[in-house]
């Protein structure tokens, strides 16, 4: 099974809305770690982030299967990298 069936399944197992409102715990999760971090920083806090970071990255897998939306977020990302490059300077950006 790879990544993408496995977002499938854990979907199809739980439903769009459970998983929906566990992502949206997750970035709350990943807001409170980088608050802790910012009042201590240390490598027990930064190794939470990476934690929250991680599990947020798996949740949004799963919205743009929800959602529909693999193709436009990507184009849309690469999109926006291309704005940010130009603002930045950059010229060899692809």
């Amino acid at each position: 099974m790879n990544k993408v069936e496995l977002y499938k399944f854990a979907i199809e197992r739980y439903g769009d809305e459970a998983q929906v409102n566990q992502g949206i715990e997750e970035m709350a999760e990943l807001i409170q770690a980088i608050n802790k971090f910012r009042r201590n920083p240390c490598a027990e806090t930064l190794k939470g982030i990476a934690e929250e970071i991680a599990d947020v990255e798996i949740m949004l897998e799963q919205y743009k299967i929800i959602f529909g939306a693999t193709l436009p977020v990507n184009r849309i990302k690469s999109n926006k990298l291309q704005r940010l490059a130009e603002r930045l300077g950059v010229k060899d950006y692809d």
